[in-house]
């Protein structure tokens, strides 16, 4: 009998090929030079090379961001620094990761959020949180979501992010039409014609699409042709000039 085939997760370069082979059970995007990776139960993170710089050791592992990494150990969050010590210490029930400075955290079933240096900017106050983006998050309490600035005061109504408005990227969107999904410009103009059944946003000038529902993930550049022919079960954005793919070890 052949050997059996694992899908396992690996990074590539632009042009499809494995800078990192297969061997993760999850992986995350690399950020600030290193990428979450899962081995059975545990995460630790990685260099380009693909070797552990954080040997794994946590139950659940965030992006590093500020030079600052949400871990958690024994059902705690806290933050470690990118030699693996703790910089701010495991004392949250739940933690975000950075985002425009600050990081949600849940203490005492309430959320707040802190600065890199482990200090509340904003109390805990909330029932839920989530990361900043653009100057505003979104914040729940009394059976409504509502947007909050980086002082904790709330945003007017008609300053919050409307989820209607198409997200650009790289000069780019997203847009569905007639159950498919393509490129539109700034001007609403298909540039890259609906065509797929799915797609990510472009980052680094190559953006995720698949056809059918079933089908796999490819890449394609911004003429809507596909920058290399490998397709993956499971893919991630670029990111720092890798992606983390989903694939057969002896796939490639």
């Amino acid at each position: 009998m052949g050997k059996e085939k694992e899908l396992l997760w690996g990074f590539i370069d632009k042009e499809g090929n494995f800078m990192v082979e297969p061997r993760f059970h999850g992986a995350q995007d690399f950020h600030e030079g290193l990428a979450t990776v899962k081995i059975d139960y545990q995460r630790g993170y990685i260099g380009k090379d693909g070797d552990f710089v954080i040997e794994p050791q946590y139950q659940a592992a965030g992006k590093f961001s500020y030079g600052l990494a949400p871990v958690m150990t024994d059902e705690k969050w806290g933050f470690i620094s990118k030699d693996g010590s703790y910089s701010i210490p495991r004392e949250f029930e739940k933690a975000g990761e950075f985002s425009e400075g600050l990081a949600y955290v849940e203490i005492n079933g309430l959320y707040g959020y802190i600065n890199p240096e482990g200090k509340y900017i904003i109390q805990p106050s909330f029932e839920a949180a989530e990361d900043f983006r653009d100057g505003k998050a979104r914040v729940y309490n009394g059976g409504k979501w509502i947007y909050i600035d980086v002082k904790g005061n709330p945003v007017p109504p008609e300053e919050s992010t409307d989820i209607s408005v198409p997200v650009f990227s790289e000069g780019l969107a997203v847009k569905e039409e007639g159950g498919k999904v393509g490129f539109v410009n700034e001007k609403g103009e298909f540039v890259i014609p609906p065509k797929f059944f799915d797609a990510a946003p472009f980052r680094e000038g190559l953006a995720r699409v698949k056809t059918t529902q079933n089908g796999k993930w490819g890449f394609i550049d911004k003429n809507g042709k596909y920058a290399f022919k490998n397709k993956f079960k499971q893919a991630g954005d670029f990111s720092e000039g890798l992606a983390r793919v989903l694939s057969f070890r002896e796939e490639m």
